[in-house]
């Protein structure tokens, strides 16, 4: 069955894009980097279990926008989300040795004892008060050392580029030109989210009152 959601949400800062933009490569890090000391004991965990030498990881989201989602993984006027093709992404992630991009799994801590579970579910395993976020988890996993994994791609599994609700009006155009500039990305829709100033929801209000 085709699933409804369509695309794959990547929430970021300015910096990390142009640098996306620029190579034209994903990359996947170190988790334990990641403010979840929850998540960062079981990908070590697995990690260990499974005797690699490396694990790492990118986190995705299928769901639509959030005031959560912005103020969490992308705050500031800097901030940025990357909409991916959901059929494009899975298939550029998935062509990749080592790679493994499932959904999240969120689990109560009273069900994880009967949960029917195995070693492979943990790097996919959440508390369940993060069911919200509707994850979706790239790793990649290898038995040599590496510090990051870059995963080329063509621009064209990019749906849009949104800049962040706190961005600045007079700002805008400048960091839309910056970034349909980089090589390759004239075609790239850039938008800034109506999120906090939504005018059809304001004129819908107007008419009601």
């Amino acid at each position: 069955m085709e699933p409804k959601v369509k695309i794959f949400n990547r929430y970021t800062d300015l910096t990390a894009l142009i640098d996306i933009l620029t190579k034209k490569r994903i990359v996947l890090l170190d988790p334990n980097n990641w403010d979840d000391q929850n998540d960062v004991f079981f990908m070590s965990t697995y990690k260990e279990k499974m005797k690699l030498q490396t694990l790492l990881a990118l986190c995705f989201t299928t769901k639509y926008e959030t005031y959560h989602h912005w103020s969490v993984f992308a705050s500031g006027n800097a901030g940025v989300c990357i909409r991916f093709k959901r059929s494009e992404l899975t298939e550029c992630l998935n062509n990749v040795d080592g790679v493994k991009f499932q959904p999240v799994k969120y689990k109560e801590i009273s069900t994880l004892k009967d949960a029917d579970l195995s070693l492979s579910d943990v790097p996919f395993l959440k508390r369940y008060p993060y069911k919200d976020e509707e994850e979706y988890r790239a790793i990649y996993e290898s038995d040599k050392t590496e510090f990051i994994k870059e995963i080329p791609f063509d621009i064209s599994i990019i749906d849009r580029i949104v800049l962040s609700p706190w961005l600045p009006e007079s700002l805008l155009e400048t960091v839309r030109t910056t970034i349909k500039n980089i090589k390759g990305c004239s075609d790239v829709k850039v938008y800034k989210t109506t999120l906090l100033s939504n005018p059809k929801w304001k004129q819908h209000i107007e008419q009601l009152v």
